[in-house]
């Protein structure tokens, strides 16, 4: 709950920040992103004419990415590239700050923002697009996208509270050492959202702070019967195939093993905190049975109010 809090408080300072910063200005800042998820949720924002730089693990491609390449950086760049580009904001992660303290140091005495910005969680997902619609003054866009989302999510729920029997859900985040999502992370939540069951709900994250947690083959089979869909996240800690997945001999006794409801989903719509999170929903109600449930349910049955 504090860590909630102080996540919850550090927005709300950035974004007051923001709009102090714009005071007499309607110039928004030129902004380089070094996360796909604040580079996403600003172009869905119409902001795509600050952004002057991006990461180099970008995968939206949305109507907003049509004729549009700009510069890629790195935290890993000097930080002479990055003042050559001459922004004014550049938007960052927590582990961007510890693997490049120094470089953020030095811009911030160059006068160039450097700001980090991290959400695990799905209730803060609001508060995040807020700040960064702040930081380029498009918050009337921020309540529409969030407005729009929230719709969507509720009409999931109204299905899901219908939907039975749920089935038992595993999220794989690293294959190799069997590694999971704690429950209060959005992936879990998304699982939830989809009309399934968080088989991993006792996971604890392995350093605090994180959603990544050591979850191990003996925890795993010990709910063997109750997994009946198993979901591996595909992204850079998880690039193994398929028919890999399928193939390992710890996994056979699993339920989702012998009625073959095994997936990948994309790290890009199941943990980054964007609006794309609506299509690992759709995906992730396709395998629970959610979906077609939600098709045989009458059009006004619990439409969200």
């Amino acid at each position: 709950m504090m860590r909630s809090l102080c996540i919850l408080f550090a927005l709300i300072c950035l974004h007051a920040l923001a709009v102090t910063s714009r005071a007499g200005d309607s110039t928004p800042p030129r902004i380089i992103s070094l996360y796909a998820a604040h580079t996403e949720v600003l172009l869905r924002l119409g902001a795509r004419d600050a952004i002057i730089g991006v990461s180099r693990q970008e995968s939206y491609d949305g109507p907003e990415t049509v004729d549009w390449n700009p510069p890629t950086f790195s935290i890993r760049d000097d930080v002479e590239k990055f003042l050559a580009a001459k922004p004014d904001l550049i938007l960052a992660r927590p582990q961007h700050l510890a693997a490049a303290g120094r470089l953020s140091a030095m811009l911030e005495r160059m006068g160039v923002r450097f700001v980090s910005l991290q959400v695990t969680r799905a209730d803060e997902l609001y508060d995040y697009w807020r700040t960064l619609a702040g930081f380029v003054g498009k918050e009337a866009e921020a309540e529409r996208m969030i407005e729009a989302f929230d719709g969507e999510i509720g009409r999931y729920g109204a299905a899901a509270e219908s939907f039975a029997p749920k089935p038992g859900v595993f999220l794989e985040a690293i294959h190799k050492e069997v590694k999971t999502f704690v429950p209060e992370s959005i992936p879990a939540w998304l699982v939830r959202v989809a009309g399934g069951v968080y088989i991993a709900d006792d996971a604890v994250p392995t350093t605090p702070g994180v959603i990544i947690a050591d979850y191990g083959p003996e925890r795993l089979l010990e709910r063997a019967d109750g997994i009946d869909v198993f979901v591996a996240q595909e992204g850079a800690m998880n690039r193994t195939p398929i028919e890999t997945i399928r193939k390992r001999t710890v996994y056979q006794p699993l339920a989702a093993f012998k009625s073959g409801r095994v997936c990948k989903v994309p790290e890009a719509i199941l943990s980054r905190p964007t609006p794309s999170l609506l299509d690992g929903a759709a995906i992730l109600a396709g395998h629970t049975g959610l979906a077609e449930h939600m098709k045989t349910r009458p059009r006004d049955e619990g439409r969200a109010q």
